[in-house]
């Protein structure tokens, strides 16, 4: 079996200008946390349109073909910022494992979703016992900021809601691309996949999901206008939890040029990220897939017009933006051999660091892989396949089959894009049990009160807060 690629990650080995065919794009960021229809009116003054205006945090995308519009709209009274959005690449695996749809119910599943025997996460952070309690998600929805859905799929559709959206232009919030996995409807599936007695199942089946599409299908990329866009829409369609499994490769540029830039592209985001805390949306991101020990990785300081500063590292955004929880992934090492093993490892690839893993949870990794161990043949739940695959996580992935006539798929896929929804579903379980609705420090409270305590006692590098644990939780 071909090496299994990583979840996809954000890749910023490139930035360059998000722009439409005539016009280039900015984010205009006002002094006030507001912007109003007469700071609209004075910035298209200055040759520019509007093309979407975020009053609930002060900013506007602004497109102009004019070369000398951003020297001209900084000058108006009440702005802070006129900057170029940046488009940033995403990098897509070449290289990930399908599961052959050909594959029948395994003999003796504790369910009847096929494959929910195949998911170690699921084990690892206890999803039946909080199911056993009676809690299944009901009531929270899980906005899932990423590169749309498969909106056909069998365990997605019943739990998709109507209002999911696409801010990439051009580009509908449904994939459909037969035989490309779709990293959006594996996160989806990871959070929500419907206990339907199909396929897989989410840590909260009866959570709804709201698609926004931020990143392309087909190009790999994605502006920050998107995403900030995208955070404020999930916000005011009452999502609960915002999930962002994004992360930088490599990094945003920390100092030199571009430096000035992205600072204020990335307090655009917070100041987004707070406005979805303000509505009651729990921001939950991958931590990113580098390796690096952020306790010890320099970070800038950017102060916004109120005075308030803050110090993200560009090199984990959006992790480092404050009022996220970022995630570490950790994984089984033989689990496909010994499916008693521990399930609680920090994955090879995962970005650590107390200063910035809120918590820890499944993300799998391939650490046979290209052993012989690894190579060897492994049976689990009567589906066959290399033993280094089953260290990976399973979910929903796309479609097979036909225009005429598709199919469901699933694949094994690793990455701290896979660990952040596991806590994003365990958070929709402590919302459902709540009745629909908390603030997110209360979601984080119990969170942290119920998570399994892992490395060394307390916050850690490792773990953060610690390995969420799903029965606990309700059980809190």
């Amino acid at each position: 079996m071909n090496r299994l690629a990583r979840a996809i990650t954000l890749a910023i080995g490139t930035l360059g200008m998000a722009a439409t065919a005539q016009a280039a794009t900015y984010v205009v960021t006002a002094n006030g946390q507001a912007f109003d229809s007469a700071l609209a009116r004075k910035v298209e003054a200055a040759g520019g349109r509007i093309a979407s205006r975020l009053p609930e945090i002060g900013v506007a995308i602004v497109e102009s073909d004019d070369s000398a519009f951003a020297a001209r709209a900084g000058k108006v009274a009440g702005i802070r910022s006129v900057v170029s959005d940046l488009s940033v690449q995403f990098e897509t695996p070449v290289e990930v494992s399908e599961l052959d749809p050909a594959y029948a119910n395994p003999p003796g599943s504790a369910d009847n979703d096929r494959f929910f025997n195949l998911q170690w996460g699921a084990a690892a952070i206890d999803v039946a016992g909080a199911w056993n309690r009676g809690y299944r998600g009901a009531g929270a929805v899980v906005a899932v900021l990423d590169s749309g859905v498969a909106c056909q799929h069998a365990d997605i559709a019943s739990n998709l809601l109507p209002a999911s959206a696409s801010f990439v232009p051009g580009e509908s919030v449904c994939h459909n691309r037969i035989g490309n996995f779709n990293h959006g409807t594996h996160v989806a599936g990871i959070i929500a996949a419907a206990d339907n007695g199909v396929g897989s199942i989410g840590v909260a089946p009866s959570a709804k999901l709201l698609a926004v599409k931020v990143l392309s299908g087909v190009t790999g990329s994605g502006s920050f206008s998107a995403i900030i866009n995208g955070i404020v829409y999930a916000a005011n369609q009452g999502a609960d939890v915002i999930n962002m499994s994004l992360g930088t490769r490599g990094g945003l540029p920390v100092n030199g040029q571009g430096a000035n830039q992205v600072a204020e592209l990335v307090n655009a985001t917070k100041r987004a990220v707070k406005y979805a805390r303000s509505r009651n949306a729990l921001v939950v991101v991958a931590a990113g897939n580098d390796g690096i020990d952020f306790d010890h990785a320099s970070g800038t300081r950017v102060c916004d017009t109120d005075g308030t500063c803050f110090v993200p590292n560009l090199k984990a955004f959006p992790a480092g933006v404050p009022g996220t929880l970022a995630v570490s992934a950790t994984t089984p090492v033989g689990w496909g051999v010994n499916q008693n093993a521990d399930k609680d490892y920090l994955a090879s690839y995962s970005n650590h660091g107390a200063s910035l893993i809120a918590f820890a949870a499944p993300g799998g990794d391939a650490p046979l892989a290209g052993t012989p161990v690894g190579s060897q043949l492994c049976v689990v739940a009567g589906i066959a396949a290399s033993c280094a695959t089953f260290d990976n996580v399973l979910a929903p992935g796309g479609y097979g089959g036909t225009p005429t006539a598709l199919t469901s798929s699933y694949y094994f896929v690793s990455g701290t894009s896979m660990a952040a929804p596991h806590v994003s579903g365990v958070a929709a379980l402590i919302i459902g049990k709540h009745g629909g609705e908390m603030a997110p420090t209360d979601v984080e409270r119990i969170l942290r009160a119920t998570a399994d305590d892992l490395g060394k006692p307390g916050n850690d590098p490792a773990y953060g807060g610690g390995r969420v644990n799903a029965a606990r939780a309700v059980a809190h």
